[in-house]
């Protein structure tokens, strides 16, 4: 399994906010829907409410290619927050870690919401693993052991913890089977794309970037309309790759923010992005694809 972002910085800022976490019992929230998979072309979601009226909580998770990692929304009252810009505090439980992760204060339709910034997973990294990732020059994949089915079997709930006031714990039960449907989701969007599945996961090789992945959007690429703004955006995006290494087109699979920012993005990378091709079960070169994510961040 694989991990990977990037940012285009315009400006180095640290604000630093602080909030009391009240001593309250968390609140628990019993599932008041079914998990739904919707797919959506460029990504697949898993959706489902948990609690009723003003303590409803909406949790997605928002799938862009095969693996085990997704982004997380969290929508509904009782996750609001004062803070803009932060890290919220997950866990799926009983037995994985806490994981800390950067969001955005942003909304779902009329709902207070929690955009996480980062792609996670049900398991946080291992020590060793998150050293691994630290280190990783700007943009690079770092290898993540695969979780077992046994351990997505056994989670059984999803705290949302700091900076909220009070914790709100998700009764999710177990994951195995709704990320089953996913993959089943995954699957039927590769295919839309004009990738042979059973090919790719025989691949020898997967698609490699030729140079750092963090060099090819870069700060003087941040929309000025939106610099001026202090917008800051987080663009999944996907590029087709041919056999010989080169993008042929750029899709945008999530934004979180104006169109001029998918527009940089998909320029930049059209530009710049350069790749070693995919190769298939015989070591023959294959037409592929390589998705990542931008972040536009003041």
């Amino acid at each position: 399994m694989k991990i990977a972002s990037f940012t285009a910085m315009a400006l180095c800022a640290l604000m630093i906010s602080t909030q009391v976490q009240a001593t309250k019992e968390p609140l628990r929230l019993k599932q008041t829907s079914q998990w739904n998979v919707d797919y959506a072309g460029e990504r697949c979601r898993l959706i489902r409410k948990f609690g009723e009226g003003e303590e409803q909580v909406y949790v997605l998770f928002d799938q862009f290619g095969p693996g085990e990692h997704f982004r997380m929304t969290f929508a509904g009252k009782p996750v609001k927050t004062s803070i803009v810009d932060g890290e919220v505090t997950i866990q799926f439980g009983p037995e994985e870690g806490e994981q800390k992760v950067g969001f955005y204060k942003g909304d779902l339709g009329k709902e207070p919401a929690l955009l996480l910034q980062a792609q996670t997973r049900l398991a946080a990294p291992t020590p060793a693993e998150q050293a691994a990732i630290d280190k990783a020059p700007k943009g690079e994949w770092v290898e993540l052991a695969p979780i077992a089915p046994e351990r997505q079997s056994a989670i059984r709930t999803l705290t949302i913890g700091k900076p909220l006031r009070r914790s709100v714990v998700l009764e999710t039960g177990p994951m195995r089977k709704p990320l089953e449907a996913m993959s089943t989701c995954i699957d039927s969007m590769l295919a839309s794309w004009g990738i042979d599945v059973e090919r790719h996961q025989k691949l020898t090789r997967a698609v490699e970037p030729a140079s750092s992945p963090g060099d090819w959007v870069v700060s003087r690429d941040y929309p000025v309309k939106m610099l001026s703004a202090g917008q800051p955006a987080i663009v999944e995006f996907r590029l087709s790759v041919d056999a010989q290494g080169n993008p042929t087109s750029c899709f945008i699979q999530l934004t979180s923010r104006p169109k001029e920012f998918d527009k940089a993005v998909c320029g930049a990378l059209m530009k710049r992005a350069r790749f070693i091709p995919a190769l298939d079960e015989a070591g023959d070169p294959i037409a592929s694809y390589y998705r990542n994510t931008v972040h536009f961040k003041i």
